[in-house]
């Protein structure tokens, strides 16, 4: 696996080095390097069967972009940052990657980030790079960026080391209360580890990443072969869908449009996980599909392939009017597509296929 690295202001990572707590630090001394396998050490595995996990590389995605990171809290700078790498192109253009701000952040509210600020006592403008799992209501991110040690001083513990903004337990919402940290008026928990900073609704989630994911999601043998196949191609932001129907039957919204999808894998994938890459010259993406084992995976390569040359969406669509296929290949129980999108846009809305069910990420 080769590996891209950046420098950044303010915070270095370096996948190779490991922190008291067993899983790999993002933190080192030197240049950045960043890894979706890195990232899922982070997180804690869900209690849910069904959740998404984002894993974004903010400084890359800024710099593949051509785009300018604002150095303070003015809004008109914020949104021209912020809006291209979320796919809210305001010229009719799109960014060549998809790196949303993470949820933790409240990106609706992202032209607040000095009200933000002021109460959090950090912003979106201060992340280098995240990885967050959204598990409802117990979603949980783990942020890299330009926090000092006293970042989160001013507010007051609910456990040790555990700070809070806002009051009650969790999940307790008071719209009476609500702000542009806690869009529902329920308390969020944060805390700082090792230079990053954590975030969630849980109490528990975060005093368990204090303490060191006791089963990280990068142990997750589904997670770590996707995030593996993402770092071969060196994305430098990740979008996972585990769980649920990926099912052509259960999915479409109506039968006839199971019926023009057209061709699809016969066998079932459980996960799926869309890199985005740095251009060459246009945007480039890549797909992976997680199957129960090797021989599912390698009986699925010609079929995945079809379904970009021939298969459409539910609208009727062709794929192949939006993607072109570089390479299809299978390793283990993953298939991997290198994508380049043709249509304007394609590699944004990508992510909304995937989030509907829809072609190419359905089987038979």
């Amino acid at each position: 696996m080769t590996m891209r690295t950046t420098i950044a202001a303010g915070v270095t990572l370096a996948v190779l080095a490991t922190s008291a707590c067993g899983v790999p630090d993002l933190i080192g001394g030197g240049d950045e390097e960043f890894t979706v396998t890195a990232g899922l050490a982070q997180l804690p595995r869900p209690e849910g069967e069904e959740y998404m996990v984002r894993v974004v590389d903010l400084d890359a995605a800024t710099e593949a972009a051509g785009l300018k990171r604002p150095t303070d809290l003015d809004p008109e700078s914020i949104s021209a940052w912020m809006a291209p790498l979320s796919g809210q192109q305001s010229d009719g253009s799109y960014a060549p990657v998809l790196a949303p701000m993470p949820e933790l952040t409240n990106p609706k509210f992202g032209l607040k980030a000095q009200e933000f600020h002021d109460i959090a006592g950090w912003s979106t403008v201060d992340i280098s790079s995240y990885a967050e799992v959204i598990d409802r209501p117990r979603s949980f991110a783990s942020l890299t960026g330009d926090f000092d040690d006293s970042t989160l001083d001013h507010l007051p513990e609910v456990g040790d080391g555990v700070r809070t903004v806002g009051e009650g337990e969790d999940g307790e919402g008071d719209l009476a209360r609500t702000t542009v940290v806690q869009p529902t008026g329920a308390p969020v928990r944060m805390a700082q580890r090792d230079g990053r900073l954590g975030g969630s609704s849980s109490t528990a989630a975060v005093e368990d990443w204090l303490d060191g994911p006791e089963m990280p999601l990068s142990d997750d043998p589904t997670m770590s072969s996707l995030a593996d196949a993402l770092d071969e191609q060196d994305a430098v932001s990740a979008q996972f869908a585990v769980g649920g129907d990926f099912s052509a039957g259960t999915t479409l919204r109506t039968p006839r449009a199971a019926d023009h999808v057209g061709p699809l894998p016969e066998h079932a994938f459980d996960a799926v996980a869309i890199g985005w890459l740095e251009p060459d010259g246009g945007p480039r993406l890549v797909v992976a599909y997680h199957f129960s084992d090797e021989g599912a995976a390698e009986s699925s390569v010609d079929p995945i392939k079809e379904v970009f040359a021939s298969g459409r969406d539910m609208y009727g669509r062709a794929l192949s009017d939006a993607y072109v296929v570089d390479k299809v290949t299978a390793d283990g129980p993953v298939v991997t597509a290198i994508l380049e999108p043709q249509r304007e846009g394609a590699q944004v809305k990508i992510q909304t296929r995937l989030q509907a069910r829809d072609a190419p990420f359905l089987h038979q």
